[in-house]
């Protein structure tokens, strides 16, 4: 055979291969999109413990991004505004502003001037990273022992979820901040839920504080606590 058409049924293999299984760029990029005039509502419960004394409060949080504005590193930075109110009737209040860009493989995050990397591409099942690599906060324990840091994890991945505000998507991801459970001192759960092309549709927190003393030790007796779980009631893109 001539080396002329050995290229020629060379080159025809390689096409159809690549045909049959073309390279996905999908790093996961649209679970935490990032667009100006995007906005979301959530429903959020918050319930606060001390001393046994429980206080509960509900209310709704709009997060919009508001501006964008290029940073040293080539790309964008963006702000979100965070407003919330007690019910439908109310007009909403302006509390805070917090801002998120993507550096190299990371999606940051600064909330109340604290960094967090609250994404780590490409992302998978299975895929786990120091989420305080950029702040100081304390090592609260979690699913990783022995490691430096609280590793988010993320379990599931690509999986459908219907909240209970009766939104359905086809594809979301869970990302576990801690899973820390002590039967004696007291529990630390977090965890948030994303969404393709729609970004956080749910966020729970769990931190309790058990009695240590006396006769409540080991009786699971909350001493001080903070609960919130946070769900996606509506959403807008520009």
């Amino acid at each position: 055979m001539k080396r002329g058409s050995l290229f020629i049924i060379l080159l025809v293999s390689l096409i159809r291969c690549s045909d049959e299984d073309p390279i996905s760029s999908d790093i996961g990029l649209d679970y935490f999109p990032l667009r100006t005039g995007d906005s979301w509502i959530y429903e959020v419960e918050e319930t606060s413990i001390n001393q046994s004394i429980t206080a509960s409060t509900t209310y709704e949080l709009r997060v919009t991004v508001i501006d964008s504005l290029k940073n040293s590193e080539g790309g964008y930075t963006y702000t979100f505004q965070r407003a919330r109110r007690l019910t439908e009737m109310d007009s909403w209040e302006s509390i805070e502003t917090w801002t998120a860009l993507i550096s190299k493989n990371q999606l940051i995050q600064s909330e109340g001037n604290v960094l967090f990397i609250k994404l780590l591409f490409p992302l998978s099942a299975g895929s786990k990273w120091n989420g305080n690599q950029y702040n100081n906060l304390p090592n609260n324990g979690n699913l990783f022992d022995g490691m430096d840091g609280e590793f988010y994890h993320v379990p599931e991945f690509n999986l459908p979820i219907t909240l209970s505000t009766g939104l359905n998507f086809e594809a979301s991801l869970a990302v576990y901040h801690n899973n820390f459970i002590d039967p004696i001192v007291g529990k630390d759960f977090r965890k948030e839920v994303y969404a393709r092309d729609i970004g956080l549709v749910y966020k729970e927190i769990t931190q309790l504080e058990y009695c240590t003393v006396g006769d409540c030790l080991g009786q699971q007796k909350v001493d001080k606590g903070f609960m919130l779980v946070q769900t996606l009631k509506s959403y807008a893109s520009q």
